[in-house]
């Protein structure tokens, strides 16, 4: 099982990456045309967020993958539901996603 403290530093790195993807995206964006992409490393980070799903013990790796292309890449409240709505659970922090993750055996 992958600690809190390597959790949140590997995703913590992936987040940096993606603002310096940003950065560089402006910079390009300067002197072309502005509609250039910059995908540069994203292969990495991907196989780097299969790496840390595989990590959790948990007999659904995917749908940890999942969870956290979900939090990395959506711009909505970071909340889980149970199902039926009887229960919340918020993962705004990346301390409350692993407590999440680690405790909910996904």
């Amino acid at each position: 099982m992958i600690t809190k403290e390597n959790f949140i530093k590997r995703m913590e790195l992936i987040q940096n990456f993606h603002s310096e993807q940003d950065t560089m995206q402006v910079l390009i964006n300067k002197i072309t045309d502005g509609y250039s992409i910059v995908t540069v490393g994203d292969y990495i980070i991907n196989e780097m967020i299969k790496m840390i799903a595989e990590s959790f013990d948990s007999n659904d790796s995917i749908l940890i993958d999942d969870y956290l292309g979900w939090w990395l890449y959506e711009d909505v409240d970071k909340v889980i539901y149970e199902s039926d709505g009887s229960k919340e659970y918020s993962v705004r922090t990346l301390d409350e996603l692993y407590n999440y993750l680690a405790n909910n055996k996904c």
